[in-house]
């Protein structure tokens, strides 16, 4: 998958069409992921797992955010992928 990071959104593509996307805020040192929408053909394929990954590895890579799962999805994503958990305490 291929993910666009605009602002207060990352949309992922597979081949090129969109699949879904996280909605986030940036409060002080805090990226509040509030939202993971996955497109309805999408669902059930695991595209909302990979598109929260995708993420959270641009968070890590690209910034110092703290990052705080207000869609609950995401710290069910983070509990199946310990390896982000340090994102939670940055």
């Amino acid at each position: 998958m291929e993910f666009i990071a605009g602002p207060e959104r990352i949309t992922g593509l597979r081949d090129g069409v969109e699949v879904g996307w996280v909605d986030f805020e940036i409060r002080g040192h805090d990226a509040r992921l509030h939202h993971t929408e996955v497109l309805p053909q999408m669902r059930n394929t695991g595209a909302g797992t990979e598109l929260v990954v995708g993420a959270l590895e641009w968070f890590r890579d690209n910034t110092d955010y703290r990052i705080v799962g207000v869609c609950p999805f995401v710290p069910v994503v983070i509990r199946r992928h310990p390896e982000f958990l340090e994102l939670t305490t940055r």
